[in-house]
């Protein structure tokens, strides 16, 4: 499995259009207005199967109180057999994500924030993870969100990773 994001690794829309990187820059230019509060957020998910795993990476564009648009990227692993291993793979790969959609924004003269949502919380087996996700995150330059406030893995990921 190849885990790292380029302009041109290919997404689906929210309407099952597939699209490379480097054109979502142009849709989430197109869909955000001057004087709405909006954020881009970044998320991955996994579920495991008998001898695969699949990753899906979400880049979803939320403009408060006026709905969202999202892309998603799966990916399929040969078998991760510890939670520890695929949750920092899980956030490895919104990182590299990340840095590349904001490479990309750079290079169109774009600035925009990116967060950084990691399926980690204090409920559940993920709870001594969370230090060290959350360093890993903060240490590559993005602000991390934990569940319950990490909708972008927790629910788009999570719903296309099934």
């Amino acid at each position: 499995m190849n885990t790292l994001f380029t302009k041109d690794t290919r997404f689906i829309t929210g309407s099952f259009e597939s699209i490379v990187l480097s054109d979502i820059i142009d849709r989430i230019d197109d869909f955000l207005c001057d004087g709405y509060e909006y954020s881009i957020e970044i998320g991955t998910d996994s579920q495991k199967g008998a001898d695969k795993v699949k990753f899906v990476t979400a880049i979803v564009v939320h403009k408060k109180g006026k709905g969202g648009i999202f892309f998603y990227h799966p990916a399929i692993s040969d078998n991760i057999h510890t939670l520890s291993d695929r949750i920092y793979m899980e956030t490895g790969m919104s990182i590299n994500c990340a840095t590349e959609l904001l490479d990309l924004f750079v290079k169109n003269n774009v600035l925009h924030n990116i967060t950084i949502h990691c399926d980690v919380g204090e409920n559940g087996k993920t709870r001594e993870l969370i230090k060290g996700i959350v360093g890993y995150v903060t240490s590559a330059g993005f602000p991390c969100l934990i569940k319950p406030d990490a909708t972008t893995a927790s629910c788009i990921a999570d719903r296309f990773s099934k």
